[in-house]
């Protein structure tokens, strides 16, 4: 934000990045952003909201990319060879737990709390 002068000569007028409020900055140290405490409280409040509605979004690709690699797992189960003749299996396993790992991690993150608690993996009867 560039600043313009104001009548008095060496003080720079800015405005609040939040409210839009003139500011006046006059002297040494760090300029004011805000206004107020308020208006900085709210800045800060609606940064992490934006953060968390691109997680939540990110989130989603996820969930979804997670779906379309369950779908192709179930077609190659039955028989769904690609076209161009080449085997995905090892590489779309491996993405897709890949993917259903960081899905977990962020989503336990993403909801605030971390449980620190492992799903035991079923063991098959020996």
């Amino acid at each position: 934000m560039s600043g313009t002068q104001n009548r008095h000569p060496g003080v720079v007028t800015k405005v609040c990045e939040y409210c839009g409020r003139p500011l006046v900055v006059a002297g040494a140290g760090r300029p004011r952003r805000y206004c107020t405490a308020a208006c900085r409280q709210r800045a800060y409040r609606s940064r992490a909201v934006a953060a968390e509605v691109r997680e939540r979004i990110e989130l989603g690709q996820l969930a979804l990319q997670l779906r379309d690699n369950a779908d192709r797992l179930l077609l190659l189960s039955q028989g769904w060879q690609p076209p161009d003749g080449t085997d995905p299996l090892d590489a779309l396993l491996t993405e897709t737990v890949h993917l259903a790992t960081e899905l977990a991690q962020r989503g336990h993150v993403l909801g605030g709390y971390e449980t620190g608690h492992e799903t035991p993996i079923p063991r098959s009867p020996d």
